[in-house]
């Protein structure tokens, strides 16, 4: 017998990478090279083949079952046939809770410390969670540490460089040139603890009863809204949170280089320099910023007269400021507040992922306005990689975390 499950990763690849073909050529508003054509053609030979292979593989192990059908395991790329997609679990919890098909995952949801609901595939909550750097300006660029599969929403400790009083940009580990015969100096690394502890986040959304009947429409409307929602909220708390039963926000952290700007309720040239100056270079910086600096921006010029921020006319309004990409985040202070622009390298922020997705479904509040409260949990915790500033050899301070504050007498 053949893995099945090995069989439907490899069409699933091969899917993957025709799909990522189209989008290539759609982006660049053209059509397929000749060298792309012929690796989508040969693409699409290969899944055909796969298709085949797979049907007859089903059919082999049913006959070996005594024609009983193939049950899918969890793990199981193709598991969710057994629903066609997120709104037909939310359709089917809803309307018809005793559906043996959700045992399993209501097994899975007891199990664990979320309350009540029903555990949702990783086939579906991944969609909710893949990001790209234009949706999300953190998840996407940060160190993301998944859930455990015995233990998802326990305590993981990480080792954090101390950048206290005595250590350097490398938490005191120091390189030494030795000589022939030397001995081999001792190295001091100073370490702090991290400890990172999942928190239980959720978010609801009212549908009508006569929508959640349609499970497309559902499946459609409740993955792009809890989508975005998800990301707004996380890139909210993994940026500002206080670290109170949420994450701790990057820009927040002891670990951020706050520079005056010289002129209140404004932002200048030599504001950006000066923030540049103090980040971390060499990593993935970007900028964050409210869109309500944009009239400044967009007008703004060096010292020589050039516009320093041109927009992408392909993407909106994302592009380069000062050779860095800068994103635009509905939860930036307005202009004139600290933090309205951002400068980070998130390559020094962890995310602790916990379990979840989770799925809850009740009438019972809004039951007379025939409208029912779909309520999706996960659990997740963030931090800074850093402790602190990171001080030079030369004795200058640098973070790979800098915002622009108020001016300051």
């Amino acid at each position: 017998m053949k893995n099945l499950i090995e069989l439907r990763k490899k069409l699933a690849a091969k899917q993957d990478e025709m799909r990522a073909l189209i989008v290539t050529a759609q982006e660049e508003k053209r059509g397929f090279t000749d060298e792309e054509e012929t690796k989508y053609t040969e693409l699409e030979e290969r899944a055909e083949e796969l298709k085949k292979e797979i049907k007859l593989e089903e059919r082999a192990q049913q006959l070996a079952m005594g024609g009983a059908a193939t049950k899918r395991t969890i793990d199981d790329p193709l598991h969710e046939s057994e629903f066609r997609d997120l709104g037909d679990i939310i359709t089917t919890y809803r309307t018809k809770p005793n559906d043996p098909r959700l045992e399993e995952y209501r097994e899975m949801a007891m199990k664990t410390s979320a309350s009540g609901g029903i555990f949702v595939p990783p086939q579906f909550s991944a969609q909710l969670f893949e990001v790209s750097p234009d949706e999300a300006i953190v998840r996407p660029r940060a160190i993301v540490i998944p859930a455990d599969e015995t233990a998802p929403d326990a305590d993981i400790t990480f080792p954090a460089l101390d950048q206290g009083s005595g250590s350097n940009m490398y938490g005191g580990v120091e390189v030494n040139w030795i000589g022939e015969g030397d001995e081999k100096p001792e190295t001091d690394a100073k370490f702090k603890d991290l400890k990172l502890t999942p928190h239980e986040v959720a978010g609801h959304i009212v549908v009508t009863d006569k929508l959640l009947r349609n499970s497309k429409a559902v499946n459609a409307i409740v993955t792009k809204l809890f989508r975005g929602a998800i990301s707004a909220a996380e890139d909210d708390a993994f940026l500002y949170g206080d670290g109170i039963a949420r994450p701790t926000g990057a820009i927040s952290s002891g670990a951020t280089i706050a520079v005056n700007r010289g002129t209140a309720n404004a932002i200048k040239y030599q504001d950006i320099v000066s923030m540049l100056a103090k980040a971390k270079l060499g990593g993935s910086l970007v900028w964050s910023a409210s869109q309500s600096i944009l009239p400044q921006l967009l007008t703004m010029r060096d010292e020589a007269g050039n516009l320093i921020f041109q927009p992408n006319a392909n993407n909106a309004m994302s592009g380069i400021l000062m050779g860095y990409p800068i994103r635009f985040s509905e939860n930036s202070p307005i202009l004139g507040s600290e933090g309205d622009l951002v400068l980070s390298d998130f390559g020094y922020y962890l995310i602790k992922d916990g379990a979840g997705i989770y799925i809850q479904a009740s009438e019972h509040p809004l039951f007379k306005q025939n409208k029912t409260i779909i309520k999706a949990f996960w659990n997740v915790d963030g931090k800074p990689w850093l402790s602190q500033p990171l001080t030079l050899k030369n004795g200058y301070e640098i973070s790979p975390f800098v915002k622009l504050d108020i001016p300051k007498p």
